[in-house]
């Protein structure tokens, strides 16, 4: 029973991207006609015209179909995030934050079809899953911002810090000493993945609470 809904489960998953990249939101084409978008970054113009030249090259040179499915996705998700967020700056923090998420999705769902047991169909979906998580690390690894190592890193030194002086008394006060205020400028990071970063080393460096 636990297997059948986890395969429910990542199977709504896939195919909500399945309707995802034949059409994005039906407001998006008068959106683009109606509405004046906030301003981008450089990095986040480039990775987009990267995306949409590939997606021309795929077509016409016929190659990896997956390949085609992942790029027509990003930009989907890319159209919708400007949408949701369309009087703020879309930058690559935004964009790495998004590729991060897709990664994560499609890792999961790859673990839940390759489960010890699985038919050999589902198998092949959870193949497919990886191949096109691996599509989305080339582009997250495109993007001009601070890798999972390097921001780990940062946190890990303040962490060490508190340690040393008898200051790291839970998680809270790890993240006291972030400076948030200037986190994407010095640290060249978002602050979803900083976030993320801090529960990572704080549970490698005290353990669960």
């Amino acid at each position: 029973m636990e297997m059948f809904r986890a395969f429910l489960s990542a199977g709504k998953s896939t195919i909500a991207r399945g309707a995802a990249r034949s059409t994005v939101r039906n407001s998006a084409r008068a959106s683009r006609m109606s509405i004046r978008w906030a301003s981008t970054t450089p990095a986040y113009d480039e990775l987009m015209k990267s995306l949409r030249d590939d997606l021309k090259h795929n077509i016409r040179m016929k190659a990896d179909p997956l390949e085609k499915n992942v790029i027509r996705s990003i930009l989907t998700e890319v159209k919708n995030m400007e949408i949701d967020s369309r009087d703020q700056l879309q930058d690559e923090f935004k964009l790495y934050d998004l590729l991060n998420e897709m990664i994560k999705d499609r890792r999961h769902s790859a673990e839940v079809y390759m489960k010890e047991g699985s038919p050999d169909r589902f198998k092949q979906v959870g193949l497919n899953e990886i191949r096109e998580a691996d599509y989305l690390v080339q582009y997250l690894e495109r993007l001009p911002v601070a890798t999972e190592k390097q921001v780990d890193d940062r946190v890990k030194q303040l962490a060490n810090t508190l340690k040393n002086e008898d200051l790291l008394t839970n998680k809270q006060s790890l993240f006291k000493k972030v400076p948030w205020k200037t986190i994407q400028s010095d640290w060249n990071a978002s602050k979803s993945a900083v976030t993320k970063s801090v529960n990572r080393v704080y549970e490698e460096l005290v353990g669960k609470k």
